[in-house]
Parts: C-alpha cells; sequence; structure tokens
C-alpha cells in the first residue's frame, strides 16, 4: 500500500478536499503500522474500501494501532481466542504482566433521527440548535448499550465474542462514542451504559439498567427480563472502553482520548489499575472541557 492508494480509497468513499488534506498526516500513521508487518489485513481492507462508514471504521482501528505502536506498544490484529468463535476479535494487547487484552472495537455514529432534525433546522436558518430532553438522552445511552451487546452476542441472545475468561484474558468492548449526542457523551453517560442509576448522582439518573448492574428479586418483570439479556456480558466482560476525540483534531487523523468502565463481577480493583496503566499510556484518560 502506498499514499496513492490511500488517496483513492478516500475517494472512492465520498472523502472530498477536507479529508484528502489529511491524507499525508495519514499516511505517516499508516506507513509506521506498515512497517511492524502485523497490519495486512487491516490495510487491505483499507485499500479496497469504497463506503464512507466503512472507510470510517477502518480509520479509527487504524489510529487506535497507531497510538500504541507509537509508544512501542504492540498489538496483534484479528485474533481468536478458540475454535468456537467463528470471528476474530480485532486486537490483542500482551501486557507487561501478561495479561492477554482482546479488544473489539466499532464505531458508533450519529443517531440518524439527530441528522434528519439538524437538516430541517438547516433548510430553515443558517443555525441549528437541539436541545436533547431526558428521554432523547436515555435513548442515545439505551443505543450505546445496544451497540456494545451487539458485539458480544446476536440478536437471538447467542455469544458471537469473549468466550474465554481463563486467568490472564481480558476483555473489553470498545466504543468510539466521539459523534453520539452531537459529540456530547460525557463520563455519566457511560457510566449509565455500564452501571444504570446507582452508578451516577441522582441528576444524571434516567431509569437505565446499566449492562454490568446486578439484579434483585424485588426489580419489575421488565428489568429482570433486560438483567438475563445482559447475562453473557456480565460475566466475559471485563469492561467497556468509550473513545473519543482529541478535540481540534482532524476527521481522519485524529488523537483518541478514552473513559474505561471496568465490571466489577469480573475484575479487582488491583488487576483494573495494572491493565489500565499499560493502556494510558497510549490512549490517556479523556481531558474535562
Amino acid at each position: 500500500m502506498n499514499q496513492q492508494d490511500l488517496e483513492r480509497a478516500i475517494r472512492k468513499s465520498g472523502g472530498g478536499p477536507n479529508a484528502l488534506d489529511e491524507a499525508d498526516d495519514l499516511w505517516a500513521r499508516i506507513d509506521l503500522l506498515q512497517q511492524t508487518g502485523r497490519y495486512e489485513l487491516l490495510l487491505s481492507q483499507l485499500v479496497r474500501t469504497n463506503n464512507k462508514s466503512n472507510l470510517l471504521a477502518l480509520v479509527l482501528e487504524a489510529n487506535f494501532a497507531y497510538q500504541f505502536e507509537s509508544r512501542d506498544l504492540q498489538l496483534t490484529y484479528e485474533v481468536k481466542q478458540n475454535a468456537r468463535q467463528k470471528s476474530s476479535i480485532d486486537f490483542l494487547r500482551r501486557t507487561p504482566n501478561e495479561d492477554s487484552v482482546f479488544f473489539e472495537l466499532r464505531l458508533l455514529q450519529q443517531a440518524r433521527s439527530i441528522t434528519e432534525v439538524i437538516k430541517v433546522q438547516l433548510e430553515k436558518s443558517k443555525f441549528y440548535r437541539v436541545v436533547m430532553g431526558e428521554q432523547a438522552e436515555k435513548d442515545e445511552v439505551e443505543r450505546m448499550k445496544n451497540t456494545i451487546v451487539s458485539k458480544v452476542q446476536d440478536k437471538h441472545g447467542r455469544p458471537t465474542k469473549f468466550f474465554s475468561t481463563a486467568a490472564g484474558v481480558i476483555n473489553i468492548v470498545v466504543v468510539d462514542v466521539a459523534q453520539s449526542i452531537l459529540g456530547t457523551v460525557d463520563a455519566h453517560d457511560c457510566l449509565l451504559a455500564t452501571h444504570g442509576d446507582p452508578g451516577v448522582e441522582e441528576v444524571y439518573r434516567r431509569q437505565v439498567f446499566g449492562l454490568f448492574q446486578g439484579t434483585h428479586p424485588g426489580y419489575p418483570e421488565h428489568v429482570q427480563s433486560l438483567a438475563k439479556t445482559y447475562e453473557h456480558i456480565r460475566n466475559v466482560l471485563h469492561g467497556v472502553l468509550f473513545l473519543f476525540k482529541e478535540r481540534g483534531t482532524g476527521l481522519l487523523t485524529y488523537r483518541i482520548e478514552q473513559y474505561l468502565m471496568w465490571n466489577p463481577a469480573m475484575i479487582t480493583e488491583v488487576r483494573a489499575q495494572s491493565v489500565y496503566a499499560d493502556l494510558v499510556t497510549a490512549i490517556p484518560r479523556r481531558s474535562e472541557p
């Protein structure tokens, strides 16, 4: 793959002058990955893409890998935990403490409903303003949850990823939420998605049952049903890594920041701190506005 291949893929995927302006910087990152010899599959997919959504998803993977590799933290691309797993997991990071950290990535794009609201308002004036009410915020948190669930099990609840919880294995779903809720996702939304209402102060509660939230016999039937739906996730997923673009960075070439929400049923605080210390070397915690 060379820079001309990259620029051709950007154009085929609908990228205009602004996207092409970032080609030089993006190529420098991709070339670094190419020199490692471990990302042939990622680069071959990138060079063939002709779809905007697919391009953005592959660029996310490239930027994610770059932040590790540029700090001399090696990743393995596309791995399986065992023979039962039909599809692979995006990345494996073996830490200095000999943990095997598996990362499965997903780009969460802006909801179509919000895009339509903006379009209508722009047709009426040069400006738009979307006020997200509590119900709309809850809907977006539920969409985040559904995205995470879809990376672990199918619509029938059958597991599709993360079949191992052996000693030394850490399973993490990674969700880029930079575009969700007009880019206003914060730590409270991430806590709501993973730990539900009990995980946040009352002012931030939206009647959300979290993916890692424990159940109780006194909960109503619909909550018990949700708890059952999330049972596999609670038993195999150690955490969810929420990604954000560093403020002021580009569409294709950007720095990633994160909030990492742990599943206390699957990992101790001491072990979580060890894994996090390795991760934050590559991907820093989200900076406050």
